[in-house]
């Protein structure tokens, strides 16, 4: 097959631009999981506020005390929020037989490339953005 023959299969092949779908796919993953970190870096912001008010309104007897909860508090619920949470979400256990398998219907039935590329990059990119945002923990 010739190359002539290639080129007048595609319509308008000299204005066409073939990179055009991909590019734009490309920006709206990126766009995509750059949304999902920020807003997961603002919910984990607004949740270690609060934990700290809290268990500093409940107060300890000792100061060294009440910074143990306050930093034990504070991981678990940063930790459920930035780890369990997004695993669970892009997890499919519709082979299980769990109680609440239907609201976890993701599209990743095991590890694979594409779950490093949405799951895992989104992971790693919060963890190291909430490291410098109000000083890690």
């Amino acid at each position: 097959m010739s190359p002539e023959t290639i080129t007048q299969d595609i319509p308008n092949y000299e204005s066409s631009d073939i990179c055009t779908p991909y590019f734009n796919n490309v920006w709206f993953v990126l766009a995509a999981t750059n949304f999902i970190t920020g807003f997961i870096v603002v919910v984990n912001t607004i949740i270690k506020t609060v934990a700290i008010s809290l268990i500093t309104w409940i107060g300890y007897d000792t100061h060294s005390e009440q910074l143990t909860k306050i930093t034990n508090g504070v991981f678990v619920s940063l930790f459920f929020n930035t780890g369990f949470l997004l695993i669970l979400s892009n997890a499919n256990f519709s082979d299980y037989h769990l109680p609440l398998k239907g609201w976890f219907n993701g599209p990743f039935n095991d590890y694979s490339p594409s779950w490093y590329v949405f799951v895992a990059n989104t992971l790693t990119q919060t963890m190291i953005i909430n490291c410098f945002v109000n000083g890690g923990i």
